[in-house]
């Protein structure tokens, strides 16, 4: 309680908002990656709260920060297992958005106990995305920063994003500004949209880098500041590899990864890194601390690596 009323202090009493995809994830832990048709005993399974701003939240609240989730819901009852998990975890989700008959997404994972691999495959038929609409429902005084995964409903994403840069830039707002990150990871040029004037800190993925070409991270960073340059950080996590950085000022940062002896569980790593960054952003480290930021996020991601699911997650 005492580390959760510290960092409430730093935020100035404000939440973290994660917008983005909410999902189940359908888990089975195997030996070794299932050979097609074929059939075989897993090691354990289970299910679990998914999506990558959902996950955000999950670590943030691990952490201790305050967070709401943003996202579109099913009113299925097979959803209530999602629901149940925000409200055990203390994850606000008051704005978020049902839609009646909707199905619910699903991502059947398989983990392979002989190489630390996830293997991914989802399924969203008909829930739609949200709108700006559903984000003008919000009231951006309650929260320090808005962070947004980068999904197929970008023109609304653009329109959220400038609704907060708009609302940063009145006289009133001037002591209270709403800091925005953007996730760019999943394949599509569409993406690049997200790179908006007013956004602070852009996550860019492997997937996504190398979709556009890129064959490192540093290549990748140095590519999007061309493409779109401006006063932002940019951070790109490269796997097993390290991370690299740059911050407001084109300063470069390097960080290596910490990953446990035995990788049990590499479903959200990346978006434990992810929530690491924010939360120690948000808590307003001193200038040029950038190098900071990633050697906490490294150490929670190496965190995650060792257990299965998220609880354990902590700050050491």
């Amino acid at each position: 309680m005492a580390q959760f009323e510290q960092d409430g202090k730093r935020l100035h009493g404000k939440k973290i908002l994660c917008v983005g995809l909410c999902n189940i994830d359908i888990i089975q832990v195997c030996d070794a990656y299932p050979a097609e048709d074929s059939d075989q005993r897993c090691q354990s399974n289970r299910w679990q709260r998914g999506g990558n701003a959902s996950n955000n939240c999950t670590v943030l609240a691990n952490l201790g920060a305050r967070c709401e989730l943003l996202a579109s819901f099913s009113d299925a009852k097979m959803f209530h297992f999602a629901l149940d998990d925000l409200r055990e975890r203390k994850i606000a989700h008051d704005h978020c958005v049902y839609h009646r008959g909707a199905q619910v997404p699903l991502s059947t994972v398989w983990l392979s106990l002989a190489t630390g691999s996830r293997t991914i495959v989802h399924s969203n038929p008909d829930l739609p995305e949200l709108t700006f609409a559903d984000f003008q429902r919000i009231n951006l005084q309650d929260y320090a920063w808005i962070h947004f995964e980068g999904r197929r409903n970008t023109s609304a994403i653009v329109q959220m994003i400038r609704s907060i840069v708009e609302w940063n830039e009145r006289p009133e707002n001037q002591s209270c500004k709403v800091k925005i990150s953007v996730e760019l990871e999943k394949p599509r040029h569409s993406n690049l949209d997200l790179l908006v004037d007013g956004v602070d800190v852009v996550f860019v993925g492997k997937d996504f880098a190398r979709f556009l070409g890129h064959d490192s991270a540093r290549e990748a960073i140095a590519g999007l500041k061309q493409l779109h340059p401006g006063s932002y950080i940019i951070i790109c996590p490269w796997g097993e590899r390290d991370t690299v950085a740059i911050d407001r000022q084109d300063r470069w940062f390097s960080q290596p990864t910490y990953p446990p002896e035995v990788i049990r569980d590499s479903l959200g790593a990346g978006d434990t890194f992810v929530a690491g960054c924010i939360l120690k952003l948000a808590e307003e480290e001193p200038p040029g601390s950038l190098s900071v930021v990633l050697e906490f996020a490294s150490r929670v991601a190496g965190q995650k690596l060792a257990i299965f699911g998220f609880d354990g997650i902590k700050r050491d």
